[in-house]
């Protein structure tokens, strides 16, 4: 159902950067409980194959995990639609989804609270890191010519409806008259040039790729939603924050350091990007990177909770002090 990879790359990794990596020392997964807050713990974190997670995994080379005696288990899967139903169901406890698929969660009363800020939008339309690709010589040359075609998402329900639809109704779209196909971020430059679908959402790496492959852009999404936007978070079950609240303000702790930290440093970003994904080093380098900060724009979640709802993702708005974990 999950679709789930466990990625051996970041694994060799983190024998090489955690101490003791699995060893007998360590809790299992979702152990180390709020009785000992230094306790080691084996967090399984379900994440995506994309740019946006890189500071996880510069988290963890530069030992901001380690400092809090936390070593990470990622495991890959298709979206946050595949990843909230293995965090609420106990396989893995952390993940990493985009806002919309939480939003839809918590209207669902699923026990599941966002943690840490994942990553963010563009701040302004110099450099997006997002992008609706078409082709560069079809059909298709503006936002209107869109109506009555098929556009691809990594996963449906998601935030990339929420903001086409949001983006291209600004444009004068009849955004009834768009079709959305599931088709994984890496497959979806291929489902262009295949002509299978007329559109796609696509996010860096895989922006970058398909532009070097005869695709243009022609809605960034994201920033044409809203500048700043939270695109995705890092979640947690109700029932592992209760059990391990002293884990999880450890794994926050790490992980706000590593967000700052990969906005400050972008050729650190770039270098890590060739270790999780397919992407060769020389494309790594021109790339736009996504934005990453460590406060949540709580703002623009609301703006993204009244778009689910008005295009029918929700049938009704979650209580967002509910949804969001509380610090403090």
């Amino acid at each position: 159902m999950h679709r789930v990879l466990r990625c051996a790359a970041v694994v060799t990794a983190c024998g090489l950067l955690a101490a003791g990596c699995g060893g007998d020392s360590e809790e299992s997964s979702g152990g180390g409980g709020g009785g000992d807050s230094a306790k080691p713990v084996t967090l399984k974190i379900g994440l995506i194959p994309i740019a946006d997670v890189a500071p996880v995994f510069l988290g963890q080379k530069k030992g901001f995990f380690k400092e809090q005696n936390i070593t990470l288990d990622p495991q890959f899967a298709a979206g946050g639609a595949a990843i909230t139903p293995a965090v609420v169901s106990g396989d893995f406890d952390i993940g990493f989804s985009n806002t919309v698929s939480l939003l839809i969660a918590g209207s669902k009363n699923l026990p599941v609270q966002i943690i840490s800020q994942g990553v963010l939008g563009d701040a302004d339309d110099s450099k997006v890191w997002e992008d609706l690709l078409v082709k560069k010589d079809g059909p298709i040359k503006t936002a209107k010519d869109l109506e009555g075609k098929t556009v691809a998402v990594n996963t449906l329900n998601n935030i990339c409806g929420v903001t086409i639809n949001a983006s291209l109704e600004k444009e004068g779209v009849d955004i009834s008259k768009i079709k959305y196909a599931e088709v994984p971020f890496p497959e979806m430059v291929g489902a262009l040039q295949k002509g299978r679908v007329d559109g796609a959402c696509v996010v860096e790496p895989f922006v970058s790729q398909g532009k070097a492959n005869g695709m243009k852009g022609i809605d960034p999404f994201y920033f044409n939603t809203a500048p700043n936007l939270t695109v995705a978070a890092y979640f947690a079950s109700k029932e592992y924050i209760a059990k391990n609240e002293a884990v999880v303000d450890r794994f926050v702790t790490a992980m706000k350091k590593s967000l700052d930290y990969a906005q400050a440093h972008p050729d650190e970003v770039r270098g890590v990007l060739t270790e999780y994904t397919e992407i060769p080093p020389e494309a790594a380098e021109q790339i736009n990177l996504p934005q990453w900060k460590s406060e949540l724009t709580t703002d623009t979640i609301e703006t993204l909770s009244q778009l689910s709802k008005k295009y029918g993702y929700l049938e009704e708005e979650p209580d967002l002090n509910e949804l969001i974990r509380q610090e403090g």
